[in-house]
């Protein structure tokens, strides 16, 4: 793998992974997140359907974050499935580059030797989405990552400086979000922080009373920027954003309670026209 992986960086004049003008900036909020469907890669057809509302999704640079977010339950041919759609979603994240149309940050949720992999063989991915309870090992994973690239860097050739990868995590409450953002040496790029509303990809939450709001996102916002301020941090606070039954009618409120955007998965994936319903979202959150 690895003299393959130099033998393609010998070729290339730019590399995925070194520093260039496709760096990710969390600038000008509010931001808009899209996560695929669970069933993304059970057949071609479904990839495929994948791939399209991504494709509308993106075509204003509407879409910061890109999460693929599947459950192949260890399954060979999901697998498969999962490491082509990862391929084709890089392709479509280079065409948008290409286009100046917009760019926006793809990672993969949960899956971090998809990750490493995707680095060796030059994939445009930019990092990985961490599961709540495994939070804790963001900063060992950021440095595995990073130093697969400065490895293959390397071992190409290259001098550039390695591109920064990027990392998310979910939170529930305040604490959580303290105890993510408070890893030393650095805590999450972003965080997802719900559930907001009622919606499917929680059906054990089956009243309003089992959420924790539209307000939470703020107030984790705000709880870690105090510390922040207070703690004269060289870590960052994460870019936050609400997840959880979010749509074209309410993406608005969490925003307004200080979220810096929204995540969402069928609002978008489900829609009709991707494209219009990104736009109707972002309209929506810009009006706050």
């Amino acid at each position: 793998k690895r003299i393959e992986a130099r033998n393609r960086f010998t070729r290339c004049h730019h590399s995925n992974l070194s520093m260039s003008n496709n760096q990710i900036t969390w600038e000008n909020p509010p931001f808009l997140a899209v996560l695929t469907e669970p069933d993304a890669c059970v057949s071609v057809q479904r990839m495929d359907e994948t791939i399209h509302a991504i494709e509308r999704a993106t075509i204003d640079g509407g879409v910061k974050l890109v999460v693929v977010r599947v459950d192949d339950s260890g399954d060979e041919s999901l697998y498969s499935n999962k490491w082509n759609l990862l391929k084709r979603l890089a392709q479509l994240k280079e065409a948008r580059m290409a286009e100046g149309s917009g760019n926006f940050a793809l990672v993969v949720n949960n899956d971090v030797e998809l990750v490493l992999k995707a680095i060796l063989c030059d994939i445009a991915v930019d990092g990985v989405h961490v599961k709540e309870y495994n939070s804790h090992l963001i900063p060992s994973i950021r440095q595995q990552l990073h130093a697969a690239i400065e490895d293959v860097l390397t071992e190409a050739g290259l001098e550039q400086q390695p591109r920064d990868i990027i990392i998310g995590t979910s939170c529930h409450s305040i604490q959580s979000g303290l105890d993510s953002f408070n890893l030393v040496p650095r805590g999450p790029d972003y965080l997802f922080v719900g559930t907001c509303y009622l919606t499917k990809s929680h059906p054990e939450k089956t009243s309003v009373d089992q959420l924790e709001g539209p307000s939470l996102p703020g107030r984790v916002r705000e709880t870690l920027h105090q510390a922040f301020s207070d703690n004269d941090s060289a870590n960052k606070p994460p870019v936050i954003l609400a997840i959880g039954g979010i749509d074209e009618q309410n993406c608005h409120e969490p925003v307004k309670f200080g979220a810096d955007g929204v995540a969402t998965i069928r609002t978008v994936m489900q829609a009709d026209d991707p494209r219009e319903a990104v736009k109707l979202m972002n309209t929506a959150m810009l009006k706050v």
